[in-house]
């Protein structure tokens, strides 16, 4: 059996995840900190069966990316309850006898949210029905938020709104040119405006009136559509990068069992993310 023995090792796990910024950032915290750790990003297909070959070659903790959060969640042999309710794991810490597993997506959005406005009592709308739109809303719950879901498909959007105790509306109702307004936070967290993905904006203009908060979870391009859009109507927009700071200081710190300087964490993180991007054309 081969155990690393200068660094630990720590993973972003996903299928693809060449695209992944997170070892440029985790490496940096790691550098800063002075962690003997190494962070790499790995392309996962069979998750089961991977994570038992990334344990016994001595991997501490990853970060769990598309497709495979829910299954993590399913496989851990332990969780705790805030991913439960979730119903998704973006952090594994292996320990002896398996993986267990935790949601910092959720706490990433609020951070980043936090720094443009209080949640509580604010009209929030989350479009998308996947694990980051369930950490999104249950956080801006969790904040005392009002949400409203919308999702391409209606059973899904439903499903999650049940499930979590939030308002639902379809989303072609969202695309006219006079929707329902009122909302106050707009966080986008599918795949609309990645990279080489459509370029129509997911709702109506017209929800973008000045003032709203606007956060786009995709980071890749930095400016997407719809931030670009919501910057040209006035709103506050936050992007991707900051929910990927935030929710990666939570993951650090649980995989250190330890608190670092959020301050210097958030730079170096968020340093290293704009370094990165700085020679992207897509950004």
């Amino acid at each position: 059996m081969i155990r690393p023995v200068q660094s630990e090792l720590f993973a972003v796990i996903g299928h693809p995840a060449a695209h992944s910024l997170s070892p440029r950032m985790m490496n940096a915290a790691f550098k800063n900190f002075q962690i003997a750790a190494v962070y790499v990003a790995l392309d996962v297909d069979d998750l089961e069966t991977d994570l038992e070959t990334l344990a016994a070659a001595g991997f501490r903790g990853l970060s769990v990316t598309s497709p495979h959060k829910e299954t993590a969640l399913r496989i851990a042999v332990e969780t705790d309850e805030t991913a439960r309710i979730i119903g998704a794991v973006n952090t594994l810490r292996f320990r002896g006898d398996g993986w267990e597993g935790r949601n910092t997506d959720w706490i990433g959005a609020v951070e980043a949210l936090k720094r443009e406005t209080d949640l509580a009592y604010r009209n929030a709308l989350v479009l998308g029905a996947g694990g980051a739109a369930r950490a999104v809303a249950y956080g801006l719950k969790r904040e005392g938020a009002t949400v409203t879901v919308t999702n391409r498909s209606r059973e899904r959007g439903e499903n999650l709104a049940g499930a979590l105790g939030c308002g639902f509306v379809p989303l072609e109702t969202l695309r006219e040119p006079s929707p329902r307004s009122g909302y106050e936070i707009i966080v986008q967290c599918t795949s609309a405006g990645l990279t080489g993905q459509e370029t129509i904006l997911p709702v109506s203009d017209a929800l973008l009136e000045p003032g709203v908060v606007v956060m786009d979870i995709v980071y890749r391009p930095l400016w997407t559509p719809l931030l670009q859009a919501a910057a040209r109507k006035g709103c506050r927009v936050v992007n991707g990068l900051e929910m990927l700071v935030h929710q990666g200081i939570a993951q650090l710190e649980w995989w250190i069992d330890g608190r670092i300087p959020r301050l210097e964490g958030e730079r170096v993180m968020r340093k290293a993310l704009e370094e990165a991007l700085a020679g992207d054309t897509h950004a």
